[in-house]
């Protein structure tokens, strides 16, 4: 008899899990990841160098944002790989489009962007 594996959590239960995501999917989560991680980043080098709470760029914004979509594109990919995708290119090409021109400095902007339609057209190439 084969043992069905019931998750109730949304997203991932430990970084085991991690070890066991697809290929395809990598660059969606490092993209996405990266992104979040350096909007964050980035603000909190903002508010220590001032020495106070300091307003939100918009780059930092958009990093931030469209990382968070990103992610969410992820874990929907898991479980449905076409709308998955979908979310993720959404993301990559609006921090391509959108964030890269808004950023003084579009390097990570475009870095995470390409990273997330990278993962989508893969995602969708290897599911085909």
């Amino acid at each position: 008899m084969e043992a069905t594996r019931v998750r109730s959590e949304a997203g991932f239960a430990s970084w085991r899990e991690l070890a066991r995501t697809p290929t395809h999917l990598v660059p969606t989560l490092i993209g996405a990841a990266l992104a979040v991680i350096v909007g964050v980043l980035t603000y909190i080098f903002a508010m220590v160098a001032d020495g106070a709470i300091v307003a939100v760029t918009l780059e930092q914004a958009y990093l931030f944002v469209f990382g968070v979509i990103g992610l969410i594109g992820y874990s929907v990919a898991k479980q449905n790989v076409q709308n998955g995708s979908i979310v993720s290119a959404v993301a990559g090409l609006a921090l391509v489009g959108i964030a890269a021109e808004a950023a003084a400095d579009a390097t990570v902007s475009l870095l995470t962007g390409f990273l997330l339609l990278a993962g989508s057209i893969w995602s969708l190439a290897s599911t085909r």
